[in-house]
């Protein structure tokens, strides 16, 4: 039976900053905003029956974090939130497969990852406002 796999990427720099950026943009029209943290999620549909391995697992982790950050990449999100918060995910529709999608099947499959027939990377805006 397929299933969707989930793997959140902790932000680096540059997205800390480009999260600055919308922060300061966003703060005209909603002044009770705090802040906005973010992280890219991959959406790995699995068609095996049973789940990933060990092994298969330590590759799938791999291949989505970055090599100058170990520990970036987990199955939990790493945005927490409070009642105030408002949680926003934007990607791909999930009737429609990206050229990005084709690309990381196709790098999977060569990782020996053959139960891997569609990856969908969406990112996730985590936005805080002032308690009411």
């Amino acid at each position: 039976m397929p299933s969707v796999l989930h793997f959140y990427v902790r932000p680096s720099g540059h997205e800390r900053a480009a999260s600055g950026h919308t922060q300061r943009k966003l703060r005209g029209k909603l002044p009770e905003l705090q802040a906005i943290t973010t992280e890219l999620c991959y959406n790995v549909n699995w068609t095996a029956e049973s789940l990933p391995s060990a092994e298969e697992m330590k590759k799938l982790m791999w291949l989505f974090g970055c090599p100058l950050s170990p520990g970036d990449v987990a199955q939990e999100s790493w945005l927490c939130c409070d009642s105030s918060d408002l949680l926003l995910e934007v990607g791909p529709r999930l009737n429609f497969s990206t050229p990005a999608s084709t690309n990381i099947v196709s790098v999977c499959g060569a990782a020996g990852l053959g139960a891997v027939d569609r990856v969908e990377a969406t990112r996730r805006y985590l936005l805080s406002a002032w308690p009411w």
